[in-house]
This record gives structure tokens, C-alpha cells and sequence, in this order.
């Protein structure tokens, strides 16, 4: 079966360092389907030159195909900033890929959309050009931002998320949020965490009183880090010997310039450890009482599976991330992102509690409930979701 993918967050010849949450699903499903990729990327262009795209309908002049790698064909498309003419430009450029697809002799059996406010007004039409069914990613973090701001669109979006054969959240918060808005499905949905570079299952043991978190520095902005450090001071009050270590790569300047911002909150016991090894990370979690990590924004955050799989507590932010998964779990506490107060809260109750949360996260990881975040469990629902999608359509067909 041949599935025809249509994503802005793959990693393509126009932007390699993109997310890897799609390409190891289908990198892992290989065997299974063929799988065509359509790989966008935005180049941006003001509201007037987008005003005369959409008055002189010309948004396909500006899709150019900048290379192909094996099935993954990569393209940049033009188009204004802050979801303007959003439905025009993306069905528009549904319509070139259309072109495309027939120039190059694909016969799509399926088509999917990696989001839904984006690459699902694509999907929908694709799959209505080709007389195929369509399944739709739900991402979280730009669904949610984007339904926000157009509630014009609603009524399309309603449509395109009611039409799915199936649909696969990231996490239930995502889902969540959309069937809140857009009403409850009716159709199937499938739970879909992301791959994780490292999904060993490592018993918890009792580490030292110190907190880490993980991440590439030049993020710190939406990692919260200003928040965390602020928490972590909180914390070290009344907790000898607390620290919390940061571990992530960035430029010697970027480097300094948050380190001058820990001295400046006076913060003597956070401190940044460096870029850490993807194989090292899970043995490294394992020494610690807890992972934070408290972000403005987070759709996912294969780290927090990570984690927990390597026995160690999490910290994470509160409607995002892997909220949902782990409802009344000791061992994983979801706080706000603005309430550093509640940050540290967070921080103490892993300290003082270590032993009891560890211990149910010991069980939970023995109960199987942590192989759901494993890639072979993932492979698995994935493929069942897809397999799904393409059963109903030849029964329907009938």
C-alpha cells in the first residue's frame, strides 16, 4: 500500500535538523507500507504580497521542488506569517502536489496529514482528488495555537477532523483540546507517542538530591529556563545540598550569557554540565531524583519517556507535553510554566518523596504499562491505525 505523507516537520534537503517524531514512524514502518513523503517548508512573505497571491489565486507559483531523496520529496512554498489566508494557500498548494503526484506516476492508497490545522486542509483534499482515504497527526502544540486564533475556520476544520478514517494525538491533552472545540469523534483515534532515540527499561534507584533537565541551550527561552532557575533557588532554601544540572550544548557565548543569568538570580545551585551523549542519557537520568522540565510550549517531549522509562520522576508542564498519560501518578507531576512557585513545589516533593515515587514508577514499569512508549509498541499502533484506515475504505467501497 502506498501512503502519500504531507509534513512541515521533516527532516528534508531544505532543513535536515527538523524533529525526527514522523520520520521514525515511517522509518519504522518501512517494511510494511510504501511511503511517499511531501516535505514543506515555509518561506515567509508579507500580508500584501499574500493579498495579491490570493486575489490573482497564484499560490502555486511560489511551491518550487528544491530535491528529492529517495521517497522524500522536499519543497518550499510562500506564504505571510500568522495564519494569513491559511486555507487558500494550503489548498492551493494541494492542488500542485496533486499535479506532482499524477506527473510522477504515484498511485496513493492513503493520505496523511501531520497536523491538523495545516497539512490536514491538504490531506482532505488530496484525498478527495484521488478518491482515497485520509488520516490526520494531531501534533497539539500548533493545532492549538492555531485553532485559537481562527475560529473562522471551525467549521472546515470541524469537517477535515470528522472525516478522518482515524486520527493519531501525540497525547491525550491534544486530543482532548480538539474534541473540545470540534466535538467528539466518532471514528477511531490511536494514542500515538514518539519514538524515542532511547527506550530501555532501567529500575528506578535512589540518587543523590538532585534534579536534572535536558535540553539544547539556544531553546531557552521556551524551555522556561529563566522559571526553572528561579524554582530551583526556591527549592535549595530548605534542601542541603539540592542542585540542579542542566545538560545541554550551545555556543561558549550563549553559554556565558545564561550563566551570567544564574548569577544574577543568585542561583548558586544550578548549573550547566554540557552538551550530554543521546546513548548516555537514559543511565544519566538514572542517577538523578527527578527530571524538569517545564516548558512554555511542548507538543511531546520524547525526553519525558525517556525518563521515566529510565526510573526516574518527571516534572512537566501542566496541558501540554505528556499530560494525560499518567493521570494521579506519583511519579509524574505536572505543574504551570509561569508559577515558579509551583515549579519548585514540584522540586521538593521528588526530593522528599523519592523513595515512595520511586517505588510506584518501579511497578508501573513492571506492570507494562511503560512498553505503550516503547518502539516496538508504537510501531505497532501506528501500523494497526493505518491498517484500520485503508480496511474501512475497501468495506465502505463495497
Amino acid at each position: 500500500m502506498t501512503i502519500v505523507h504531507i509534513s512541515t516537520d521533516y527532516p528534508d534537503a531544505y532543513q535536515a535538523q527538523k524533529t525526527r517524531a514522523i520520520a521514525n514512524l515511517i522509518s519504522a514502518t518501512r517494511d510494511e507500507f510504501d511511503h511517499i513523503i511531501y516535505s514543506l517548508n515555509r518561506s515567509s512573505i508579507s500580508a500584501l504580497s499574500g493579498f495579491t497571491h490570493w486575489a490573482l489565486n497564484s499560490w502555486q507559483k511560489g511551491l518550487t521542488h528544491i530535491g528529492q531523496d529517495d521517497n522524500i520529496l522536499s519543497f518550499t512554498y510562500s506564504a505571510p506569517s500568522y495564519g494569513l489566508f491559511l486555507r487558500s494557500s494550503l489548498h492551493n498548494i494541494a492542488d500542485a502536489i496533486a499535479e506532482n503526484i499524477v506527473k510522477k506516476g504515484i498511485k496513493p492508497d492513503l493520505i496523511q496529514g501531520h497536523k491538523l490545522t495545516m497539512e490536514g486542509l491538504i490531506a482532505e483534499r488530496l484525498a478527495n482528488y484521488f478518491n482515497v482515504p485520509y488520516v490526520l497527526s494531531v501534533q497539539g502544540n500548533t493545532d492549538r495555537s492555531i485553532l485559537k486564533v481562527r475560529r473562522d475556520l471551525w467549521p472546515l476544520y470541524r469537517r477535515v477532523f470528522h472525516n478522518a478514517k482515524c486520527v493519531f494525538p501525540f497525547a491525550p491533552w491534544a486530543l482532548a483540546y480538539c474534541e473540545k472545540i470540534l466535538g467528539p469523534r466518532s471514528a477511531p483515534s490511536y494514542m500515538l507517542p514518539c519514538i524515542t532515540a532511547q527506550d530501555d527499561i532501567i529500575s528506578p534507584q535512589i540518587a543523590p538530591a538532585q534534579i536534572m533537565s535536558a535540553f539544547h541551550l539556544r531553546h531557552w527561552r521556551i524551555k522556561n529556563f529563566k522559571q526553572m532557575v528561579a524554582a530551583a533557588k526556591k527549592a535549595g532554601h530548605d534542601n542541603s545540598g539540592f542542585n540542579l544540572d542542566i545538560y545541554g550544548g550551545g555556543s561558549d557565548d550563549l553559554r556565558a550569557s545564561l550563566q551570567a543569568n544564574i548569577a544574577s538570580i543568585k542561583a548558586d545551585n544550578v548549573y550547566l554540565k554540557g552538551a550530554l551523549a543521546g546513548a548516555q542519557m537514559q543511565n544519566t537520568m538514572n542517577g538523578y531524583a527527578g527530571f524538569a522540565m517545564v516548558s512554555k510550549r511542548e507538543t511531546y517531549g520524547m525526553v519525558f519517556a525517556e525518563a521515566l522509562l529510565a526510573g526516574c520522576p518527571i516534572i512537566y508542564p501542566e496541558n501540554a507535553a505528556v499530560d494525560g498519560y499518567f493521570n494521579g501518578k506519583s511519579f509524574a507531576l505536572p505543574v504551570s510554566p509561569s508559577d515558579s512557585d509551583a515549579i519548585a513545589r514540584a522540586m521538593i516533593e521528588i526530593l522528599h518523596h523519592q523513595k515512595s515515587m520511586k517505588s510506584d514508577l518501579a511497578q508501573w514499569q513492571e506492570s507494562g504499562a511503560a512498553s505503550q512508549f516503547q518502539r516496538a509498541s508504537i510501531t505497532r499502533q501506528y501500523s494497526d491505525g493505518l491498517k484500520m484506515a485503508l480496511a474501512s475504505e475497501a468495506i465502505d467501497a463495497r
